[in-house]
Order: C-alpha cells, then structure tokens, then sequence
C-alpha cells in the first residue's frame, strides 16, 4: 500500500510541476519558400517569414514583436499582434536590414515575441536571414 501511495505522489507531482513549468506561448518561424530575397527602397534586403503564433492561455493577449542579429535589422511589418484566447494564427513578418550590414549568404536573427502585459511571457526563435553573396 505504501508503494502505491509513493507511486501515485510522485506521478501527481511530476504532473504539477510540468504544468507550472509550461510556457503558455508556442511560436514556430518559417521562411517563405516564394521569396529569397529581394531588395527595397533605400538599398536594403528583406526576407519574409511566417509566424505561427499559439495562445494557450484562456485569456485575450496581445504581443509584440522584436527582431536581432546585426546591425540596422528591424521588422518591417506590424509589430504587435493580437491573439484571441486558446487560438493560433500565422503572421506574415517582413525583416530588412541594409544592404552593407548583411554578410552575405545566411546570418542567424532571432525573432522574439512578448507579451505586452509585461507578464514575462516570452519566446525566442532563430531563423537566418539570407542575402547575395559579396
């Protein structure tokens, strides 16, 4: 008897502790496969992705987006997203960075996404961003 209620405490813990552990943001980052990269106005490369955002939460939220990963990089799209609750959508992003900043070839970014209520929820994701070889 005694075994079983160990058995039964540990399995009830381990549940708890992975539900408190959860991060209740999921994010996947994925390269749109139509376009390498072109260049804009003002001489910079942009690349564009798509951001598959999940809320797990049951309430409304609201996000903010951040891009880094070399000088001058910035999110060329709406920076903020808002998220219905226990919902995913995808997001087109656009990222630039000027043309004499990019190394050529592919340099990892990582794209953050955050909630806005200051909660501390947040999740970072690395992609590369791809431009013409020097």
């Amino acid at each position: 008897m005694l075994i079983y209620a160990g058995i039964l405490t540990a399995v009830v813990g381990a549940t708890i502790t992975a539900l408190s552990l959860r991060v209740p943001l999921k994010v996947d980052v994925i390269r749109d496969r139509g376009a390498i990269v072109r260049e804009v106005e003002d001489g910079q490369l942009e690349n564009v992705y798509r951001l598959q955002v999940m809320n797990t939460t049951e309430a409304a939220r609201r996000y903010r987006l951040s891009v880094d990963g070399g000088a001058g990089i910035r999110i060329a799209s709406d920076t903020v997203i808002e998220m219905a609750p226990a919902s995913t959508r995808a997001f087109p992003v656009r990222i630039r960075m000027p043309a004499e900043a990019a190394a050529g070839g592919s340099q990892p970014i990582h794209i953050t996404v955050a909630d806005d209520s200051g909660s501390g929820i947040r999740v970072t994701e690395r992609a590369v961003f791809l431009s013409p070889r020097k």
